[in-house]
């Protein structure tokens, strides 16, 4: 099996706020927490994870970046001009940090792999007709992300 690495320039929706990513994707999720549907004003965020060090913020970079609940909790960049999400980071222990990066960020989503899951599935807006794992619940959700995190890890070294 070949592992999927990406090497792409990204960029928040109006395109000012640009960032480097160059890792392979641990996962990609369809969350549809509250928080999710209220700062992508979407019914939910398709998102792309990965370990953080795959993503290369430009040194004169203007992302704002907020937390919305208390840890752990994600921290969201947004772009500062049209307020689109950029990147987040989440900090799971000293040294390990997962990035949250926006599949629309990508000049080409459908090189991304395929969705994984959906997560918070219980705050949908609206049921989603596919045969995409669903998990709803704050626990299952965080735990269907960690076990994909590291089944995908494991994968990706096993394949190196």
């Amino acid at each position: 099996m070949t592992r999927l690495v990406v090497n792409q320039s990204c960029a928040c929706r109006c395109g000012r706020t640009t960032f480097l990513v160059n890792g392979t994707p641990a996962l990609r999720v369809l969350c549809h927490c509250e928080i999710c549907q209220s700062v992508y004003r979407q019914p939910y965020a398709d998102v792309t994870v990965f370990w953080a060090g795959a993503i290369v913020l430009p040194e004169d970079h203007s992302i704002q970046f907020r937390k919305h609940r208390w840890p752990p909790a994600l921290r969201r960049g947004t772009c500062p001009t049209c307020g689109a999400p950029a990147v987040g980071f989440l900090r799971l222990a000293p040294f390990v940090q997962l990035a949250f990066v926006p599949s629309a960020n990508f000049p080409d989503p459908a090189a991304l792999p395929a969705p994984g899951a959906h997560i918070f599935y219980h705050r949908r807006v609206a049921d989603a007709p596919d045969s995409v794992p669903k998990f709803s619940g704050y626990w299952p959700s965080e735990l269907a992300v960690t076990r994909m995190v590291l089944a995908n890890t494991l994968r990706n070294l096993g394949d190196a």
